[in-house]
């Protein structure tokens, strides 16, 4: 049976859902009043012998409880009702009510309410919603919001990760306004099985993308939120119904595109295997820009199918019924005060938020939340301003709001949160302290007891969200707006950055953030002035030997920063030298991708002839792969350098046993990466046929073959001789083939003058209680 207690639903969404039902149980066609004051009436039917045949009353009060609906309506409705005469007058309200309760308020409106039946509680709407399933569906936020549906949401989120909680979201479901974008995603989604939301920042994505994985949590599937490609690998399960959510994908990856861990080809191979599973979505969310970068960069990205269900948002699709219930929603539910609130409602004011020619869903979140503002500042004026340049939210309580403690705090986190979308506690403790450290040497700061956890209680919440992984704590910015400007802050003066680097404790901080060369469409702080990447170069100086990598080599990590930060001719002496003198006996992932740098560099800058230790920095790079991907990337890198390409081919005459030890050390790896390798082939999940499923094998291995052709060496022993058992996958693929593929709904929208409905929607909030009562 349904329980519901409508706290998702805003007075305007309690109204609709009333007028379905009430239309639906009377058999007549109830309309929305028109704008204006409130005459006591919110739905009516009107004949031609008396216009207020039917009226119906529909009162929220969430929050408020019997008594005061009681009162309210004493004072304020029954004169009303007297002037409308009305034939046959209902009353509707979402709280629960009693016999007594209902005996009490048709003896209030008496002679005019019939019956007590024509009172109707919470427990009438929940048996009429049980008798008319089909205005559950259309109203997508109260079906969502089911106490059982919550349930299995919360119960199938990600175990141990904090956001996924009750209140959370109930209150992004309360705010969500679906509409044309949601039933295109969803189509997208029902037919490719994964779907790649783009759009401008602010602009919904990861809304949108928060409710398609509710309404799949809903159906049971259990949820994989993914920070890089290879937790979704390592998290697939063939038996189980998952949903892969990977939120600004490409912001997260777009480094490593130029790295050893293939992750284009990574990506595309994962969308392939969920694209053939029926118990499989994926969710991917970027910014539109960042999607082109990406395409620029990758021809496998360029070359995929990734379009096929790429759906931008965009503001254009957001009709002005839409944008107005997006701005009413965050006023409803908003912390401002009235008498803030009352500004758009007043001097058709919600029409120049609607009609704004930059009105953008983030930005209503912001211009509506008590933290981001100064009461004596709130106007039209403040919110105009705000809209026309929306990093302008940020201001105030950037420079007036927080301490000069969480700034710093704030800045330092974004020094180091550009190769990932989260940063570590205890790496954003070290760093910050040592910025606290420099604070005290050089600007006489008097420390005030542990600054690192004032700054956090500070910020969480504000400025940054903390999330609980098991026991992993990680932080990352509010929103994307923040990221952005702090990157205009360091962008307006990049004196402040290195000021930061003078405290850095992470080659991170140098790599990642700023840039001396600047590619379009890139976000890096810009230090090509002459005098400005001089400074830096001193700064680097000054710290290189005291800088920590992220579980990598600090003499491979000081050469990347080199290569990436500085010209050739300022460096090239003491980059052979360091070069020269590197000793490696192991590899990280990172030093991985770091040597791949420094020997692409190599090759292009024509320093082969005076590299003398070339021979093993290719020796170790060929030494234990963690993923087959990576021996696809040290083929790419001699292949695609011809003076590697010969190195190789030479020493299989000149040095067998140099050539051999190469050989051994990929075998090696395919010896134990096969088995991924194969089982990774597109198509190997879906086919029916031995024969075709004995050709992707073969065709599995040919790659694989000529991936050892590509480096100058034979084919390892692990690739030709291995056997796939077809029969398993068969039977296992046939097991599979016989399930239903499971689908969600989209949201159904009623007609509607758009105009007419927004009016109304703004103009009759003046009188009548407290309209803003926050349902939680």
């Amino acid at each position: 049976m349904a329980n519901y207690d409508f706290s998702t639903l805003n007075d305007r969404d309690l109204e609709e859902l009333t007028r379905d039902l009430f239309s639906k149980e009377l058999s007549v066609n109830f309309q929305s009043f028109k704008p204006g004051p409130d005459k006591g009436i919110d739905l009516r039917y009107s004949t031609v012998n008396d216009e207020n045949e039917i009226i119906i009353q529909v009162k929220h009060y969430l929050g408020s409880g019997i008594s005061k609906l009681k009162l309210d309506l004493k004072n304020n409705e029954i004169q009303k009702v007297v002037l409308l005469k009305p034939k046959r007058y209902l009353f509707c309200t979402s709280l629960p009510l009693s016999p007594q309760n209902k005996e009490e308020i048709k003896n209030i409106f008496n002679p005019y309410i019939q019956s007590t039946s024509d009172v109707i509680g919470k427990e009438d709407l929940n048996k009429w919603l049980d008798d008319y399933p089909e205005i559950q569906e259309r109203h997508f936020k109260l079906w969502l919001s089911s106490i059982d549906i919550i349930k299995k949401i919360v119960k199938n989120g990600v175990k141990g990760r904090s956001e996924f909680y009750k209140e959370k979201i109930l209150k992004e479901i309360t705010v969500y306004v679906p509409n044309k974008t949601h039933n295109e995603a969803v189509n997208a989604l029902n037919n490719n099985h994964f779907i790649l939301i783009t759009g401008a920042p602010g602009i919904g994505k990861s809304t949108l993308a928060n409710m398609l994985t509710y309404q799949f949590l809903a159906k049971d599937f259990e949820l994989v939120y993914v920070r890089e490609i290879t937790e979704a690998e390592e998290a697939f399960s063939p038996e189980k119904k998952q949903i892969f959510y990977f939120d600004d994908f490409l912001g997260a990856i777009t480094l490593d595109l130029y790295s050893s861990r293939n992750a284009d080809s990574a990506i595309i191979n994962f969308i392939e295997r969920v694209r053939d599973d029926k118990h499989k979505r994926l969710i991917l969310t970027c910014r539109t820009t960042i999607l082109n970068q990406a395409k620029n960069i990758s021809d496998k990205i360029q070359n995929s199918n990734i379009d096929i269900s790429n759906y931008e948002v965009k503001i254009e699709n957001y009709t002005d019924w839409d944008k107005a219930r997006i701005l009413y929603n965050h006023i409803y539910l908003s912390d401002i005060e009235d008498e803030q609130k009352f500004i758009f409602f007043q001097n058709d004011f919600h029409w120049k938020v609607i009609k704004h020619r930059y009105y953008n869903p983030r930005v209503i979140q912001d211009i509506t939340k008590k933290n981001n503002i100064i009461d004596s500042d709130y106007s039209e004026k403040f919110i105009l301003d705000i809209l026309n340049d929306p990093k302008k939210i940020w201001e105030k309580p950037f420079n007036v709001q927080i301490s000069h403690i969480s700034r710093l705090l704030l800045l330092t986190m974004y020094s180091l949160s550009g190769g990932i979308y989260y940063v570590t506690d205890e790496r954003l403790k070290e760093a910050f302290n040592s910025r606290i450290n420099h604070e005290v040497v050089y600007n006489n700061y008097q420390r005030k007891g542990n600054e690192y956890n004032f700054a956090l209680k500070e910020l969480v919440g504000a400025f940054i969200i903390r999330t609980i992984d098991k026991n992993n704590i990680r932080y990352s910015f509010f929103n994307p707006s923040i990221d952005d400007f702090i990157f205009t802050y360091f962008q307006n003066s990049n004196e402040e950055y290195l000021q930061l680097l003078k405290s850095s404790v992470f080659f991170e901080q140098f790599k990642y953030r700023i840039a001396t060369t600047i590619i379009k469409g890139e976000k890096r702080i810009d230090f090509s002035n002459k005098n400005s990447r001089k400074k830096l170069y001193e700064i680097f100086e000054e710290k290189k030997k005291l800088l920590k990598g992220f579980h990598s080599d600090s003499n491979l990590n000081i050469i990347s920063t080199l290569i990436r930060l500085f010209n050739k001719n300022e460096i090239e002496l003491e980059l052979l030298e360091r070069i020269n003198d590197l000793d490696i006996s192991y590899l990280s992932w990172d030093d991985r991708d770091n040597l791949s740098e420094i020997l692409k560099y190599i090759a292009q800058n024509n320093f082969v002839q005076q590299i003398n230790n070339l021979s093993e920095l290719i020796k170790i790079l060929s030494k234990d792969a963690i993923s087959h991907y990576q021996i696809k990337n040290f083929a790419n890198l001699i292949k695609e350098n011809s003076n590697y390409t010969d190195f190789i081919n030479d020493s299989k005459i000149s040095d067998c046993d140099y050539y051999n030890e190469i050989q051994k050390n990929i075998d090696d790896s395919w010896e134990k990466l096969s088995n991924d390798y194969m089982t990774d082939a597109y198509g190997i999940d879906k086919t029916l046929e031995k024969d075709e499923l004995d050709d992707i094998i073969n065709k599995r291995k040919e790659e694989a073959i000529q991936i050892n052709k590509d480096i100058g060496l034979d084919g390892s022993e692990a690739i030709i001789e291995y056997e796939f058992d077809t029969s398993s996958q068969i039977e296992f693929n046939k097991e599979k083939s016989k399930e239903n593929d499971i689908k969600i709904q989209g949201y159904k929208e009623n007609t509607r003058d758009e105009v007419l409905d927004i009016n109304r929607l703004f103009n009759s909030n003046s009188k009548g209680g407290n309209l803003f009562m926050v349902p939680f």
